[in-house]
């Protein structure tokens, strides 16, 4: 329900899903399923223009979870977030759901390509992975860290460079992620 699904097969604290519905009702439903799930904590990726069709998601997100327990980080549709947003937003949010040991869930629309390759940000920044082998875990579980990539040939850019870039994102956040742990 929901592509609801940790980053990795032995992962136990950071999972992916796609975004609630827009009725009150389906963000009600999407809550209760994830706090079943025993998820503490909501990271949203969704971007401003995503947002603006809920009647303040983030609040409710807010009401139910806890003020510091929620992390909106934007990313806009079909791109790669950005070194600073995951580096110093994103991944401490996320180590800090780890030393707390409380579940999160991270999610954009679909749960697919920008939700994937944060999940492969987190592998690698925090679980050692390497960066293949965290978009192989990472697509396993039906996401594509590669959705900018692939996106990108639609939006006149070479997608070989996309792929670059996110590696390049994998290697920054494996370095940062050491000077802060």
């Amino acid at each position: 329900m929901y592509k609801f699904a940790a980053a990795s097969e032995n992962e136990t604290i950071v999972f992916g899903a796609a975004r609630p519905g827009y009725s009150s009702q389906k963000i009600n439903q999407w809550i209760e399923f994830m706090q079943s799930q025993n998820i503490q904590r909501v990271c949203c990726l969704l971007a401003e223009t995503q947002l603006n069709r809920y009647s303040d998601l983030l609040q409710i997100y807010q009401n139910n979870f806890g003020v510091e327990q929620v992390c909106w980080a934007p990313i806009e549709d079909f791109q790669l977030v950005d070194s600073e947003t995951l580096n110093q937003k994103i991944l401490p949010f996320l180590l800090l759901a780890n030393q707390l040991d409380e579940k999160v869930v991270v999610h954009c629309a679909g749960g697919i390509g920008r939700t994937g390759h944060i999940l492969a940000a987190w592998l690698v920044s925090a679980r050692g992975f390497s960066n293949q082998a965290a978009i192989s875990a990472v697509r396993k579980t039906g996401r594509n860290p590669y959705e900018a990539a692939i996106a990108a040939f639609l939006k006149g850019r070479n997608p070989w460079k996309v792929i670059a870039e996110l590696n390049q994102l994998l290697d920054d956040c494996r370095l940062t992620s050491k000077s802060m742990l």
